[in-house]
């Protein structure tokens, strides 16, 4: 049996740490965000939403890992609720990549996450659970985004929360191209509610492809997570 961590009270607004930013982990079931149908077809699975296309509450790319075939995977996404459309770009192993147009409950929770000032830097899904991990410039954000999924209809666990210790300063391990690239997207308003540029026009800015700029952000933002202890 998977061990299971065990939720936290909702976050609330009122503590001494409500203004500092802070970093969480959430969690939700599968039939309250995505893809119900394909982990009951294949148990196996496990889902990650790229963070640098994480956010956009239409589409996201996503790695799926699975010893099943691929075909059975294929055929479990298009046929699933939770898009409108699916398309593969390529496997190695028992991984295998997507871009994925969402349809209602994942649009709707990711917009209520972006709607709230709260920005997501990893979603997994594995055994019918996904796992959200965000970063909110104050707490009271935090607080909000739970009463907003609960207005959805979900039922959110609050997993951690912990204070953001982040900073470029501290962030060794970020390369100064991923530096630059992250600076240029803040300032552009990449990270801003509503979003202020896209991706295509943030690569066109930075003079590199769109598939590029998507490995970049991945590698930042793994990098920046692990610096802020994000994962516990």
């Amino acid at each position: 049996m998977t061990e299971r961590t065990q939720p936290l009270s909702a976050p609330t607004p009122g503590s001494s740490a409500a203004t500092d930013a802070s970093t969480a982990r959430f969690q939700l079931s599968a039939e309250e965000f995505a893809f119900a149908d394909l982990f009951e077809q294949v148990p196996d699975a496990t889902i990650e939403l790229e963070p640098a296309v994480a956010n956009p509450d239409n589409h996201a790319l996503l790695v799926v890992e699975t010893d099943a075939n691929q075909r059975t995977v294929d055929a479990a996404l298009q046929s699933s609720t939770s898009v409108t459309a699916v398309e593969g770009f390529g496997s190695h192993g028992h991984r295998a990549r997507y871009r994925v147009i969402w349809e209602g409950s994942p649009r709707r929770v990711i917009q209520r996450f972006t709607t709230e000032g709260v920005t997501l830097v990893g979603v997994h899904g594995k055994e019918g659970r996904w796992e959200f991990r965000v970063v909110a410039p104050e707490r009271t954000a935090l607080a909000q985004a739970h009463e907003a999924l609960e207005d959805l209809g979900c039922n959110p666990e609050c997993l951690s929360i912990s204070p953001f210790k982040g900073g470029w300063s501290g962030c060794v391990s970020v390369t100064e191209k991923q530096r630059q690239t992250l600076t240029r997207a803040f300032k552009m308003g990449y990270y801003s509610v509503p979003r202020e540029v896209t991706m295509e026009e943030l690569a066109t800015d930075l003079d590199v492809s769109h598939q590029a700029l998507s490995e970049r952000f991945r590698r930042a933002h793994q990098e920046l997570i692990q610096d802020a202890n994000i994962i516990t």
